[in-house]
Parts: C-alpha cells; sequence; structure tokens
C-alpha cells in the first residue's frame, strides 16, 4: 500500500518524471526505472526504521548461540584495548552510557582506558575493566593489546560487537572496522553509514572508518605509541593503511557502533572529513601526500583534497574516439578537449567506423590535418572493443584514453587529475565524474551487483547533491568505471588483454576490462575533479528492441557467467544496501 502511495504521490508531483519512469519499466530496465523514481521520493528514514525493526535485535536462538561459543573461548580470547579521551566538562551520564553498553557485551576480553583532558575528573565504576588513567605511560594495558580500539564519550556499541570484531580477527588482519550509525539521549537510532570495504582512497578524502574500529596493536606500536584522540587514530590509519592489502582489513557490514549526537545529523549533511580533525594537517603528515609535492584545497563541498602535480611535459597520452557519423557531437567532443584541455601532451584518434555522411567525411578529412589528431579507419559491424583494442595498437601514448564522441570537456584540468591518478604504480583504470545535459550525475564510479549486473552509483543525482555521505564528489576506489572516459596506462591495458572482442562488442566491455584489472591487483579510481558532460547512447543510441536488445541480453548473460554480478556484492558497495537502485539506499 505504502508504494502504491508514493507512486501515486510522484505521479501527482511529477508527473513527466513519472511517465519516464514508467518507460523505461515497459522497456525492461527496470534498474533505470526505479532510479529515476527514486528521485522523486524521500523515503530513506522509513526505510531504517523498517530495517531496525528487522534487525536491531538479536533472537533468542542468536543469543544463545553467541554465549555458547563465548563460554567455551572463555580462557582464551584476543584482548580489545579501547581508549577513550575525555574532554573536560564531559558529563558523567555520556561516559556512564558508553561504559554500560561495553559491561553488557557477550565478550569480556577488554578494557576501558579512560584519558581525561583536564585534572578535575572523577569517576567511580565498580568494574576493573575500566581505568583512569593519565597519558600513555600510565598504560601498561597496552602492552597486553592484540588490538586497540577508540571510543568517544557517550558512544554505546551493540551486545554483539566486540564478539563480531573477536570473531573477525581469528586471522589476524591488520584492521577491522564495522558499519554505524547515529544515537540520540533518548536512544533514538537514525542516519545509518553503511560503508564500503577497505577503499584506503576514499580515506584520504574522508575519515570514512570513524568508529568502531580495532587496529592491530604490534602495528599501532610500531606507528607510535597509541593515544586516545581521533586525531592520533586517523594519522595511525593513513599512515599504517597505505601499506594494507585488501586481504589485510575485514570490514563487518553491520551496525554494531551508535555514534552519539545531540542532534542528528543527516547524511547529506554529515562531512566525514575528519571528525573535528584538522584534515589538511593529517593528509600533510600523514599518507603518501606527506612525501609528494601536492596542492591542498577546498572542494565545492568543503572537503580538503590534495591534487597531485603532473608536469607539462608528463607522459604522452593517447585520446581515442570511436565515431561513426555523428559529425556534430564528434567535433563538439574533439573541440572542446582541444580548447579547453590544459595538459598539452596527447593526441587524439579519431577511428572512423564507416562513416557514410559526406558532411561527416568532409570534417575527417579537415580535422585530420590538425598536429594533434589523426585518423584511422575501421570498417565492418559496430564493435567497440575490437575499434580501440585496434586503435590501442596504433596508438603512440603510454597512457591510453578510452572517449565517448558524445562527451564535451567541462573541467579544463581533467586529463592533468586523470593521468596523476593513473601514473601510480598500483592504479589501473581512472574514470571522472560525467554529467548529463540537465547537470545530473550520469556516472560517478560503477558497482557490480547492481540490478543482477552493474550500475552507476549515485546516477540521477544533482550535482550540487552532496549524494551518500558525499561520495559521489569524493575520490575513491570502484571495482568499474565508465569506458565513456578513462585513462589507463597502455601497458596494463595490453597485460590484461585489453577489451573483450567477443564476448562483450557493445555492452559491459568497460566493467569486464575493470574488473580483469582489479583481478590482476590493481584499483580503479572514480576521480570526482575531472568532471565532462556525456550525452549517453546519442551515438548507438538504445538497447531496447530487435538485435541491439538481444545482443544486449547475450553480453549480460556473459557478465553474470564470469562475473557473478548476480549473486556477488561489490566490495565497495554493502551488501545491506540495495541493489535494485542506484542511489545507495536501503
Amino acid at each position: 500500500m505504502r508504494l502504491l502511495y508514493l507512486w501515486i504521490r510522484a505521479a501527482l508531483l511529477h508527473p513527466v518524471r513519472s511517465l519516464v519512469a514508467f518507460f523505461w519499466l515497459v522497456c525492461g530496465k527496470r534498474l533505470r526505472a526505479r532510479n529515476r523514481f527514486s528521485v522523486l521520493i524521500e523515503d530513506e528514514r522509513y526505510r531504517y526504521e523498517k530495517w531496525l525493526q528487522k534487525n536491531a535485535r538479536l533472537s533468542e536462538a542468536e543469543r544463545k548461540k553467541i554465549i555458547e561459543a563465548v563460554k567455551a573461548d572463555k580462557a582464551e580470547g584476543v584482548r580489545f584495548v579501547l581508549l577513550c579521551e575525555v574532554p573536560h566538562g564531559t558529563g558523567d551520564i555520556f561516559l556512564r552510557r558508553t561504559i554500560k553498553s561495553l559491561r553488557e557485551q557477550f565478550y569480556e576480553h577488554w578494557t576501558l582506558c579512560l584519558l581525561p583532558v583536564g585534572e578535575d575528573f572523577t569517576l567511580q565504576v565498580a568494574d576493573k575493566r575500566v581505568q583512569i588513567v593519565c597519558g600513555v605511560q600510565a598504560m601498561p594495558e597496552l602492552n597486553d593489546a592484540d588490538y586497540i580500539c577508540w571510543l568517544k564519550p557517550g558512544d554505546e556499541l551493540s551486545e554483539q560487537a566486540l564478539y563480531m570484531f573477536a570473531r573477525a580477527v581469528e586471522d589476524s588482519p591488520a584492521l577491522v572496522y564495522c558499519d554505524e550509525d547515529q544515537l540520540n539521549i533518548r536512544h533514538v537510532r537514525r542516519h545509518s553509514h553503511f560503508k564500503p570495504g577497505w577503499n584506503y582512497e576514499l580515506l584520504l578524502a574522508c575519515d570514512y572508518i570513524g568508529g568502531l574500529s580495532a587496529l592491530r596493536a604490534d602495528l599501532a606500536r610500531k606507528h607510535g605509541e597509541p593515544t586516545a584522540s581521533w586525531k592520533a587514530r586517523y594519522g595511525a590509519l593513513l599512515s599504517l593503511g597505505e601499506g594494507f592489502s585488501r586481504d589485510d582489513v575485514r570490514h563487518i557490514p553491520a551496525v554494531l557502533y551508535h555514534r552519539y549526537v545531540r542532534k542528528f545529523i543527516g547524511p547529506n549533511a554529515v562531512r566525514l572529513a575528519s571528525h573535528g580533525v584538522n584534515h589538511e594537517e593529517m593528509l600533510r603528515r600523514h599518507g603518501p601526500l606527506a612525501r609528494q609535492d601536492a596542492d591542498f584545497s577546498v572542494d565545492a563541498f568543503g572537503h580538503i583534497r590534495g591534487r597531485r602535480r603532473v608536469a607539462n611535459d608528463g607522459p604522452f597520452v593517447s585520446l581515442i574516439i570511436p565515431t561513426r557519423d555523428m559529425r556534430r557531437l564528434t567535433k563538439n567532443c574533439v573541440s572542446s578537449i582541444l580548447r579547453k584541455t590544459e595538459y598539452r601532451n596527447f593526441e587524439i584518434l579519431i577511428v572512423n567506423n564507416d562513416s557514410r555522411k559526406p558532411a561527416m567525411l568532409q570534417y575527417l578529412s579537415n580535422i585530420a590535418s590538425h598536429k594533434k589528431v589523426r585518423v584511422l579507419d575501421y570498417p565492418g559491424a559496430f564493435n567497440y572493443s575490437a575499434i580501440n583494442n585496434f586503435a590501442v595498437s596504433q596508438a603512440r601514448g603510454d597512457f591510453i584514453g578510452l572517449i565517448n564522441n558524445d562527451t564535451e570537456v567541462i573541467t579544463p584540468g581533467w586529463l592533468d587529475e586523470l593521468l596523476a591518478q593513473a601514473m601510480r604504480a598500483h592504479i589501473g583504470a581512472v574514470g571522472a565524474k560525467l554529467l548529463y545535459g540537465d547537470q545530473r550525475i550520469q556516472h560517478a564510479g560503477v558497482y557490480t551487483g547492481m540490478g543482477g549486473l552493474a550500475g552507476h552509483g549515485h546516477r540521477m543525482l544533482k550535482a550540487n547533491k552532496p549524494g551518500y555521505f558525499f561520495r559521489a564528489h569524493l575520490s575513491q576506489y570502484v571495482s568499474a568505471v565508465t569506458a565513456a572516459c578513462l585513462i589507463v596506462a597502455k601497458d596494463k591495458f595490453l597485460e590484461v588483454g585489453g577489451l573483450d572482442e567477443e564476448a562483450f562488442k557493445v555492452a559491459f566491455n568497460d566493467v569486464d576490462f575493470c574488473l580483469k584489472l582489479q583481478a590482476a591487483g590493481y584499483d580503479n579510481i572514480y576521480h570526482p575533479h575531472a568532471v565532462l558532460f556525456h550525452y549517453e547512447s546519442k551515438s548507438r543510441g538504445k538497447d531496447i528492441k530487435g538485435e541491439k536488445r538481444a545482443r544486449y541480453l547475450r553480453e549480460a548473460t556473459a557478465l553474470k557467467a564470469k562475473w557473478g554480478t548476480d549473486v556477488e556484492v561489490d566490495r565497495y558497495f554493502n551488501i545491506n544496501l540495495s541493489t535494485a537502485r542506484e542511489d545507495f539506499v536501503l
């Protein structure tokens, strides 16, 4: 009934957009239909309330199973030391809430160290595991700790939190973290943050790890004597995290940590840059940007970012643009690159796939005289993968840019931005932020599993809106990026065999290519500081009927068979979020 009510409300308030959503539903594009419908409604608070009703409490069977497992492991177990800095003037009520949640844990091998800021702090607690200390030198508990965690006064843990952490560290990973939400003084919970798997690039952009996180004690001591401040925690993660592989970190996709807030802060307003810590200072002192000649600035949404520099005489880049006729689009694309691009060490390879219109042929003849442009002929049936593979074999650049002819440059520094990321040794493909002509997001990273295949996160979000915890506008690892605009080192392109000309002639070739890079150990990046328009599919049209539809279904089946996109959830997504939509909702 509620869904029917929402449909009726959307149809009355937004009749044209509702018709567009219905059109895509009739065409069989359910993910796109749901995505367009989702922008018409605001229903997330209701969704989380329903989610909590189902997931907030353990069943009796689950409680019994955990209790029995803890009893069996009572003699030996991983020891967690939790550090909590107590600012001057912190009320006892907040600390007692935190301590109460710890004493109610199923798992008992923990110690809470309260480090007061000031000398007038007193608190009586009848539990030897809770200790008030002055400075890390007074914490012998750190010598016996297996993992070190950080808390803030008033924050609470779910009763199974440390048990689940203990299970997650059985093979001694470097770091474990979980999902979280907000909790007010009346114990009302809202605004869950369902986090991605280990994503160091996102950690540089914002402190998405937050709480609860457990860092292996030997690593923490290697970084320096651990302190209870949130600043020290973030600094340790930035310094140590650079060396962590995907297998070194465990993410528990469960809301085990409840962050106390006086007033709820919606996910579209909260900044995870550093939770009150000077983010720029952290980046200048810790992590890879501290060792590089990076420029620091504030982005449009208030986040600090470090921009890696590329010299004007940096690597040569070959930008490949396939086309068949479509003179206006192709000319607009090429012209925008030539006029606006600040980085000048590039060539453009226009690959002519059987253009027939006289105006287009004349344009190709004229533009071929430009010193930065070459026109290559590739006759035969349209096969996007084969066309690009052919062009790569003819490219002179050490880096390859795959560019659709229906794109247009917006930010002059787009190529500098993408190239600076692609030059890093462990980076595979780097994709830009792409916008529709109406300033809504078309591409902000590709996530496998959406719609059983793959989808564009935050598609249809207005470009001036933050998205899910600002992730539409933060640089981060993603499983795939669209070939409408991506940069990759030529040797890495060849290493994984380029684009698949047989299984993915038109659709999903970019997803398959990026997943091959990921499987080879490279990280793909969505980099939102390079922005272009993308007038999606204007060249080849829509895959909604006839042979195009049949071909699309074959390629969709191939993607599922090869990568299990219909059964696996993307490592950079979250199993709790809906894969039926692209806007990060439950």
